[in-house]
């Protein structure tokens, strides 16, 4: 009797086989799997996931400004300080750029 395995074990192998460069037949052979029961499983994960993008919907959010940082402050272990404003994101990435 044939051995029967469940959603996890065929939906890890579909997902694997398609991450890889091979044809259907040739994971299946690698792997030892059967070809028919294969492309079963197959199948049936691109109707779970044709179900799945058919009931999303999209809601729309508002996102407002962020909040203003008053300044951005660098301390080294070595004792030196830098204080920069925190709106002027341009100049922390060139100090921090120099600085590395």
């Amino acid at each position: 009797m044939a051995k029967r395995h469940g959603v996890a074990f065929w939906r890890e192998h579909v997902q694997n086989w398609c991450r890889s460069d091979l044809t259907q037949r040739e994971y299946c052979a690698a792997h030892g799997l059967g070809e028919r029961a294969f492309h079963r499983w197959r199948g049936r994960e691109k109707e779970t996931i044709a179900a799945a993008k058919a009931t999303l919907t999209l809601v729309p959010v508002s996102v407002g400004k962020p909040e203003a940082v008053g300044c951005v402050r660098l301390r080294s272990p070595g004792g030196w300080e830098i204080e920069l404003p925190g709106s002027s994101i341009a100049l922390l990435v060139g100090v921090l750029k120099d600085l590395s």
